[in-house]
């Protein structure tokens, strides 16, 4: 599937160097063969020269046919030849000529279907087309050599025609098996050296691969890697000679094992790596089984060859459909990551349009043009921050709502008191003046039982005065926590900020039906007032105390109330200012801990380890972005799993940059 011409010599000079080249060579892998891999009965199992053929006219295109003919009766006219006078080396030469025109005809058909089905793909890449070259160039090809072979060997006598099927076989056998260990080999080393067209030492030094991808990596890393690639391609070369070796030589049956062995070839070193291993492995066989060494030897001639081309079709087909299978992975992965990087640029491209078309507006859409950049900026932050406001705005609107009846309920709580006692006065001092009342009245008054009422009604007025006072003062702290009446930047006090947060989850820390009160020791320093935002620090401090809560209670599962209750689940809260200008807020607890794994994640948009529905994975996130982008501090974590987690927050005093 390669044309080529050369700028060099003309196209015609071209294609009869390559035709004489090819001839050349498969003549010499036909003697080679004979020599090598022929059975006491003149028979070869195996004939690579189709192989060379199919895979020369798979590469480089029909033109190069003419060497194959021409190969083809150079191979067999020394087979054929009867040189006893000219006529019978003459008459001996048709038959030859037959069996060449045959090949050819066999090998451009199988091509031409290849061809014409695969619409000229390279047909190892992709599974269906490896199934369509080992049986339109595999098998329809050698059915046309053989049939046109052995009818011309048979019309020549040189074959009785009773045994022209038992030929047909085994030659068509022998084709079949010389085009599934060559030709794979030809075609995929032509794909890798058209993909990679420098030397294989520059090859080994480059920093990307198709045909191994697992080598894209950093240059460094890419050459530490290709070093170990090496010497594991000679470990796996001699892991299949030394199988073949002992499986072939010494008589033990381990043929099958080396099909792991191929299979470790293929994902390491590719289509042309694997390839190459599968023809070694067949040629020791094929060298083996004719020399009558190996468990497909049998005393049947034909039995033991078909033993090995069984063996030689499935190591062949197991490969290359293994190969194709990477090779198709590989190119859909890459395809993947083109398509990212045009997204990317598409992106680039998009966004250089959009500010170009920006600039062009007047002065009037400059903010929102700044509106969109810092929609771009914190598109990740919007959802908490939509939450955490709303719930601001809920507390803010509570604590309003709730403040306007209470500080009413709380002002008439004195002058019902006073009143109330007015009243027991006065019905003191009716008592002192009308000191014999009728029967019926005092049967009532026994039965109001007026002393108790007079003293329970006063204990009454005094609960409902320390209950008002109570819900004053968590209206105060929800109100602290909003924040929503003050500016942006504004010096507060931390410890107010952390006491109203506590008051909101104080439902969180109280004693429950599974485990104690959690216990909470505030250790706080003397701080000064703090530039900040007040009420984004207050998000931090809900955040951080929850993580804790939801660590306690997680490290409370598969234990008892007393067990808890004897080591009780503890909060600890630490401030104090470490400089002129910095103070440290810590916040710790003796949960579980998280994992070293975890905690580099720990801050990562989306990232949380609840289950679903449990969090989002942005309040870790955004309390980073609050302390770091907001107030210019630091904000980072200190584990121990089992024994618990700690958060230290570093602001500085003065404000330095609100984003």
């Amino acid at each position: 599937m390669i044309q080529q011409k050369s700028s060099i010599f003309p196209y015609r000079l071209w294609q009869i160097g390559g035709s004489v080249v090819l001839a050349i060579a498969y003549y010499g892998m036909a003697e080679i063969s004979r020599h090598v891999a022929s059975t006491p009965q003149n028979v070869t199992p195996v004939w690579p020269p189709d192989g060379i053929a199919a895979g020369a006219v798979l590469l480089f295109g029909s033109w190069i046919g003419y060497g194959v003919l021409l190969g083809s009766f150079l191979a067999n006219f020394w087979a054929f030849r009867d040189p006893t006078s000219f006529l019978s080396l003459v008459i001996s030469t048709l038959p030859v000529l037959g069996i060449a025109i045959g090949t050819t005809l066999g090998t451009l058909l199988g091509s031409f279907l290849l061809r014409k089905t695969t619409n000229l793909h390279h047909p190892l890449e992709r599974v269906p087309d490896v199934f369509k070259f080992l049986i339109l160039t595999g098998m329809v090809g050698p059915t046309i050599n053989a049939t046109v072979g052995v009818a011309c060997l048979a019309l020549s006598s040189k074959v009785p025609w009773p045994a022209y099927g038992t030929v047909w076989l085994t030659w068509w056998i022998s084709n079949v098996s010389g085009i599934f260990i060559v030709t794979p080999i030809l075609l995929s080393w032509g794909q890798f050296i058209q993909k990679n067209r420098y030397p294989i030492w520059q090859w080994l030094s480059s920093e990307d691969s198709e045909n191994l991808p697992h080598l894209q990596q950093s240059p460094a890393k890419s050459s530490h890697l290709r070093f170990w690639l090496i010497v594991e391609s000679l470990i796996l070369m001699g892991l299949v000679i030394l199988i073949t070796k002992v499986a072939f030589g010494k008589g033990y049956h381990l043929e099958y094992m080396l099909i792991p062995t191929l299979i470790w070839s293929a994902f390491r070193l590719g289509q042309p790596g694997a390839t190459l291993l599968t023809f070694i492995v067949a040629a020791i066989a094929i060298i083996a089984t004719v020399n009558g060494k190996g468990g497909f030897v049998s005393e049947d001639l034909n039995q033991s060859l078909m033993q090995l081309q069984s063996f030689i079709g499935v190591i062949t087909l197991t490969i290359l459909v293994l190969t194709a299978t990477i090779a198709e992975r590989t190119q859909a992965e890459t395809k993947l990551r083109l398509a990212f990087a045009e997204l990317a640029r598409t992106n680039e491209t998009l966004e250089v349009r959009v500010q170009e078309r920006t600039e062009e507006l007047n002065e009037k859409n400059t903010t929102l043009k700044q509106a969109l950049q810092t929609l771009k900026r914190t598109q990740l932050q919007m959802i908490q921050s939509e939450k955490m406001s709303a719930l601001g705005q809920m507390v803010a609107g509570v604590a309003h709502e709730i403040n306007n009846p209470v500080n009413f309920i709380y002002g008439n709580l004195a002058h019902l008191s006073e009143y109330i006692q007015d009243l027991f006065r006065a019905l003191q001092l009716y008592q002192q003046h009308y000191p014999n009342l009728p029967q019926v009245l005092h049967t009532e008054l026994d039965q109001l039982e007026l002393d108790f009422l007079q003293e329970d009604l006063t204990n009454i007025l005094d609960s409902m005065k320390i209950g008002t006072e109570r819900i004053s003062t968590i209206v105060l702290s929800l109100r602290n926590f909003s924040r929503l009446d003050e500016a942006e930047v504004k010096a507060v006090d931390i410890h107010e900020g952390i006491d109203s947060t506590l008051v909101i989850l104080q439902h969180r820390l109280q004693e429950t039906s599974d485990r104690p009160q959690i216990q909470l020791i505030k250790e706080y320093g003397q701080l000064p007032l703090i530039e900040c935002n007040a009420s984004s620090l207050n998000q931090v401090f809900m955040n951080l105390l929850n993580n804790a809560v939801d660590g306690l209670e997680e490290s409370n599962q598969g234990r008892s109330f007393p067990d808890i209750l004897a080591n009780p689940n503890t909060i600890w809260i630490q401030t104090r200012q470490i400089d002129t200008n910095q103070v440290k807020i810590i916040i710790s607890d003796n949960g579980i801990g998280i994992p070293k794994e975890i905690r580099s994640k720990l801050f990562d948009p989306f990232f949380t380890t609840k289950p679903v529905g449990k969090g989002t994975g942005l309040g870790l996130f955004m309390s980073y972005q609050i302390v770091t982008q907001k107030h210019s501090g630091n904000l980072w974590c200190e584990s121990t799993v089992g024994k618990g987690t700690k958060f230290v927050i570093e602001i500085p005093i003065k404000a330095q940059r609100i984003a």
